[in-house]
């Protein structure tokens, strides 16, 4: 097994352990959580393989058809093949989809320089304190029932996953966290983020460095993250030792 095919089993085995439904369909599976609805990471149809009768109306199609079952009022589709994702970007932004192309990227360097002087694992308090802070000033901001979703899943996410919440201190306060995920033997770093203020200080270098480090000194041998293809972390994680592997797409309306 190659390390894309090892990054994506992952992926998957993450993303089906955190879902209560999984459900086969003709291009792959449904992801969906009924506690937490309106997190779109937990609810979600997935295309699988390289299917060669993938069609753009039918894939839409059934994807309403499955969200709109789920009582759903956002639609996301995550295509795993890139050449596939790629083929269909076109339309799917035609058609007033939002498409994210991300790249997954391993982790190649030797071990980060400790940086536990800022860094440490949050208490629950800590984490909701950042999570609530970060999403009172985005997108989300006016949907009460969806922040707390978002907050509430962080104990999903230790649960099924053994998700670990990284975060640097300043002034006795979190201002900048990452998950890490696990089965025991691959690691996977996400969600880092950095409340507004405190950015452009080397803080997600340094939460970064730390969840690589802690994967590796707990056993990983195999630690990766997702970035966005088309946005600056991308740079970031490149000069820290995250290599590419591959690309995949996400495809998302979001309610109006």
């Amino acid at each position: 097994m190659d390390d894309l095919q090892r990054a994506q089993n992952f992926m998957s085995w993450f993303e089906n352990s955190c879902a209560d439904e999984v459900v086969p369909w003709r291009w792959g599976v449904t992801l969906f959580n009924r506690q937490f609805p309106n997190v779109y990471m937990l609810n979600f149809v997935r295309v699988e393989g390289t299917p060669p009768d993938l069609d753009f109306e039918e894939l839409v199609a059934a994807a309403n058809e499955l969200h709109g079952r789920a009582g759903h009022d956002h639609r996301d589709i995550v295509i795993q093949d890139a050449a596939l994702g790629a083929a269909l970007a076109p339309e799917f932004r035609r058609n007033g989809w939002e498409v994210s192309t991300l790249v997954i990227m391993a982790y190649r360097g030797g071990i980060p320089p400790g940086t536990r002087s800022i860094v440490r694992e949050l208490t629950p308090g800590e984490l909701r304190a950042i999570r609530a802070h970060s999403l009172a000033s985005g997108p989300s901001a006016k949907e009460p029932e969806k922040i707390r979703q978002l907050i509430a899943r962080d104990a999903l996410l230790a649960r099924v996953a053994g998700a670990r919440f990284l975060g640097a201190i300043v002034d006795g306060q979190a201002v900048c966290s990452a998950d890490l995920y696990s089965d025991g033997a691959t690691a996977q770093i996400e969600s880092v983020l950095t409340l507004e203020p405190y950015r452009r200080r080397g803080l997600g270098r340094a939460v970064v460095a730390e969840a690589v480090r802690a994967a590796l000194d707990s056993g990983h041998d195999f630690v990766f993250l997702v970035a966005d293809d088309e946005d600056w972390p991308k740079s970031l994680y490149a000069s820290m030792g995250f290599e590419p592997l591959g690309r995949f797409y996400d495809f998302l309306k979001a309610p109006d």
